[in-house]
């Protein structure tokens, strides 16, 4: 609004009296200046000469410069007011050229303004800054002469106006619109005016940028279209309004908006001066529309505020009050009658302060004498009392003197305060009082360490039996820092900061010192309590004394690093006596195998199957001690890759078909035809499963036969189930012998009585626990004199997407052949080399030898192999090393370890060092010849 009066007071007149200023100066020298032209332009031709004292006295009242120029801009006259002073004099131009006195910069404007003019025969202008650095501001009209018959003269006349007061009140005016408008802009205001006699209406930018609209339509008239963006609401009294201007003598009217845009405002017409006609009828109206939006949204803002303010104060239960001190009077909010539970009427006849001198609890009555008293006197001044309200409720309030107003001589004139109804909070803080007595009525009753630390560490609470524990007074305690008296150095920052960080744990152990020197071990409960702004107000602390049980773990710590280092020892030895036992157990085997194949003479025959059989059984002997320590080591676990089930069943019976046959046994295998194919698990434990049961049938039964049965028992489209019979007519086992032949290193007596057969004891402690890996159990059946029978079951997964066949496999006993496969052996021992060499030889590949791994890389640098076979432990490189560089240069290459170190960390480690696959000394022949034939390419 004060926009909008500076605007029609000053704003408005000063910019008319500036525009009817500079078009009366405008129109006077325009008017001499055609005078003087009419003049000239008026003589019959050149040789007429006007009157000197009429000319000079013409040209001498006009502050204009006037030439007269040819068409090849040779300046032939100059007229001008001789009596003002000028920097350069007009006539030194006669007979020249502009060229001749200004630079060509300056003379190529007027040199374009002659030959516009010369070539079109039409005037033209230019504005300048004065070429002689006077700072004044030129206007040059040039102009083609023509006789009094329009005939072209072929000269051309300039003049030069002075119009640099022009142009300053100009740029002046310009920058007081400019202000105007801005001002306009952050009034949000906009100007109309309204012509009745065209019926048209001006609107400045402003106002349509205030109705966010390009125009008004042209199609319609402005009017209605006004009217039809006013909110329906608001039209039709609109409508009125701006229909009545004439006649009525309201200036405003706010009213609600509808955009083009679609946005709701809030609109003010301002009517302005009405311009009448003589007959008293509306002749021209101007005003404005002030975008008042803002204005409104916080009015209802404020009312939101101040209505949200009062529930607010009803929920909390806090009313206003104001004493005028001079005349002794209170005015109060509607709340403190409810706070009170009075009548209204008597509130309002007895006064407040009867009526609390009346109702305070007599306990009480002295706060609120105080509160008269020291109300004015004391800043910021709040007190806390009961009274009994007429409806016998004792309630607490609290009053607050929220500020005092002063007269000049600093007397109190007015004090205002709340009042609130605190019996809540009373209540409750009250209830916790209670509580907190009667929780520490009961941490003193239990035999645990008990305190309370404030936020700085100090112990408000302590009971009896931490200050025993302490040996302290319980009073001495309470007081005293916790951490500067209680807590080992060592511990004093960590624990300390867990109060100035505001990050106490639910629970922590640690020692505290007692008066003696002492440290016990305790184990915190604690439970914190937070102030509003959620800091730590206190921590509360229910310890139990582990002093004891700490010492016995740490005991039972130590017995588990025994333990454990007992359990490494015996891991360490049973790899390196793995690894020494191995390397002449490969030997020994691998000389008889060779032996066996060269075709040996009858009676030698004998003596090699012993040597063998022996060899074997010490082998098997050592993998069941590895196995069994690996399975206790809980190191063991499952390979499981796809595998045939038949062919696997099928091998396994072909490898004891020999042994049956010496002992002149019936060795039957049978197939469910519903059994899968293909199977996934881990094919290796499934086989050591079923060799010891078949090997221990065969061992066992000194006539009679041997039956090995595979049953599908359950079946679907992920699963299958697969039950495994293995029976025999052997020696039997006597029931109360039943439930310890799974023990490892037990054997029934009657087989220790029997020296015929030898062994650990530990295949059917292997096989129970490689069939409990499986998720399964082992059942037994047997009659002493009659035979045994094994079950059990294992569930193993199909193949994706593999089709169940019910297939029989064909075997096909092909004789081993690798002709033509280069082959290099790295083994620092030259009988394992012989030996893996001869039978690599008898399967016709190409065989070169390496006793270390640098020599075996400076041969495979030199030299295309299709595998290697790599010992691991060997001298100058070991295998490791060796096959992690050749693994740079020919990363595809294949490599074995082949090695008498059968522990699984050995298996793993050889396995990310890059090799292909992993083969224990001593090894079968018929394993070797399987594991190098998947390298092998025909």
């Amino acid at each position: 609004m004060l926009l909008i009066s500076f605007y029609y007071s000053i704003g408005m007149p000063l910019v008319v009296l500036l525009v009817m200023a500079i078009w009366m100066t405008a129109t006077y020298k325009r008017h001499i200046r055609n005078a003087v032209k009419q003049y000239i332009t008026g003589l019959p031709d050149r040789s007429q000469q006007p009157n000197s004292q009429q000319l000079n006295s013409l040209i001498n009242s006009l502050d204009d410069i006037i030439f007269e120029f040819n068409e090849d801009k040779v300046c032939l006259n100059a007229w001008f007011n001789e009596f003002q002073e000028r920097v350069v004099d007009p006539k030194s131009l006669i007979g020249k050229k502009v060229g001749d006195i200004l630079t060509p910069e300056k003379t190529e404007k007027f040199n374009k303004a002659l030959d516009y003019v010369i070539a079109n025969r039409k005037p033209t202008s230019l504005q300048y800054l004065s070429d002689f650095g006077t700072g004044r501001w030129l206007n040059a009209r040039i102009t083609p002469v023509f006789d009094r018959e329009g005939n072209y003269t072929h000269r051309i006349s300039a003049s030069l106006e002075d119009i640099t007061e022009q142009r300053h009140a100009s740029e002046a005016l310009k920058e007081k619109e400019l202000l105007l408008l801005e001002a306009q802009s952050i009034a949000k205001i906009g100007n109309w005016l309204y012509e009745a006699a065209t019926r048209d209406t001006y609107l400045s930018d402003n106002m349509l940028s205030i109705l966010e609209a390009n125009g008004f339509p042209k199609d319609i008239e402005p009017f209605d279209y006004y009217i039809s963006l006013v909110h329906p609401d608001d039209r039709e009294e609109c409508t009125v309004f701006l229909k009545t201007i004439a006649t009525s003598g309201r200036k405003e009217y706010d009213h609600k908006l509808i955009t083009p845009a679609g946005s709701l405002k809030y609109i003010r017409i301002i009517i302005g001066n009405k311009v009448l006609n003589d007959d008293g009828i509306i002749k021209r109206i101007a005003g404005v529309i002030q975008d008042i939006t803002d204005i409104k949204l916080s009015e209802k803002a404020i009312r939101k505020g101040r209505t949200e303010l009062i529930e607010a104060q009803t929920i909390a239960k806090i009313g206003n009050w104001n004493w005028h001190i001079p005349n002794k009077t209170f005015s109060y909010s509607d709340e403190v009658i409810h706070i009170f539970e009075v009548d209204p009427a008597l509130l309002q006849f007895m006064g407040i302060k009867r009526f609390l001198l009346k109702h305070v609890h007599r306990n009480d009555k002295f706060i609120l004498q105080h509160l008269y008293k020291s109300a004015a006197s004391i800043p910021n001044y709040t007190c806390v009392f009961r009274i009994n309200t007429p409806d016998n409720n004792i309630k607490y309030l609290s009053v607050i003197i929220g500020k005092v107003i002063r007269n000049e001589d600093g007397s109190a004139r007015k004090i205002i305060g709340t009042l609130q109804d605190v019996t809540a909070h009373k209540l409750v803080e009250i209830d916790y009082k209670r509580s907190e007595n009667k929780y520490k009525l009961v941490l003193e009753t239990i035999k645990m360490a008990a305190v309370s630390l404030d936020n700085k560490g100090y112990v408000t609470f302590c009971n009896q039996h931490l200050a025993n524990m302490l040996g302290y007074n319980q009073k001495d305690v309470i007081g005293m820092h916790w951490f500067d008296n209680f807590i080992p150095d060592e511990l004093k920052a960590v624990i300390g900061n867990m109060l100035t960080q505001n990050a106490v744990p639910t629970q922590y152990t640690n020692p505290i010192v007692c008066r003696n020197g002492e440290q016990r071990i305790i184990s915190w409960q604690n439970t914190m309590t937070y102030d509003e702004n959620g800091m730590l107000k206190e921590t509360t602390s229910i310890g139990e004394d582990i002093t004891d049980q700490q010492k016995a773990t740490m005991e039972l710590i130590s017995a588990k690093e025994l333990a454990e280092k007992s359990s490494k020892f015996k891991s360490d030895f049973l790899s390196i006596m793995s690894h020494e036992i191995r390397t002449p157990m490969n030997a020994v085997i691998g000389t008889t195998n060779l032996l066996l194949v060269d075709s040996p003479r009858p009676e030698q025959m004998e003596y090699l199957n012993i040597l063998k059989f022996s060899g074997e059984n010490l082998l098997a002997i050592i993998n069941d001690i590895l196995d069994y320590n690996k399975i206790e080591a809980g190191k063991l676990e499952l390979n499981e890759l796809k595998f045939n089930i038949h062919m696997l069943a099928q091998k396994i019976r072909q490898s004891f078909s020999a042994k049956a046959a010496e002992k002149k046994l019936t060795l039957d295998l049978t197939i469910d035809d519903t059994i899968p194919e293909f199977l996934v698990g881990d094919q290796m434990r499934l086989s050591q499963i079923l060799n010891n049961l078949i090997s221990n049938a065969v061992k066992f039964t000194l006539q009679g036969r041997i039956d090995i049965n595979l049953k599908t028992t359950q079946i679907n489209d992920k699963q299958a189930t697969i039950q495994f019979t293995v029976s025999d007519t052997g020696v039997g086992i006597s029931p109360e012998n039943l439930t310890m032949i799974f023990d490892p290193f037990t054997q029934e007596p009657v087989i220790l009585n029997n020296t015929d057969h030898g062994g650990t004891g530990l295949g059917l402690a292997i096989t129970k626990r490689l069939i409990n890996l499986h998720n399964s159990d082992i059942i037994v059946n047997s009659s002493l004199g009659w035979g045994t029978t094994f079950a059990f079951a294992i569930t193993f997964n199909l193949p994706y997407n593999e089709q169940n066949k019910q297939t029989t496999p064909t075997f096909i006993n092909a004789k081993p052949n690798l002709e033509g496969m280069n082959i290099l052996i790295v083994d620092d021992n030259k009988m394992n080399l012989l030996i893996a060499s001869r039978f690599l030889k008898k399967w016709k590949a190409e065989v070169d030898e390496a006793l270390n791994g640098k020599i075996a890389i400076d041969m495979v640098n030199s030299k295309t192999y299709d595998l290697i076979i790599m010992d691991l432990q060997m001298p100058v490189m070991d295998g490791f090393e060796a096959t992690r560089n050749i693994k740079k240069q020919l990363p595809a290459i294949p490599i074995i370890a082949l090695t008498a170190d059968a522990m699984p960390e050995t298996y793993d480690k050889a396995l990310a060092a890059g090799m292909s696959d992993y083969l224990s000394k001593p090894f079968v022949p018929g394993i070797l010849f399987d594991k190098v034939s998947r390298y092998y390419k025909q």
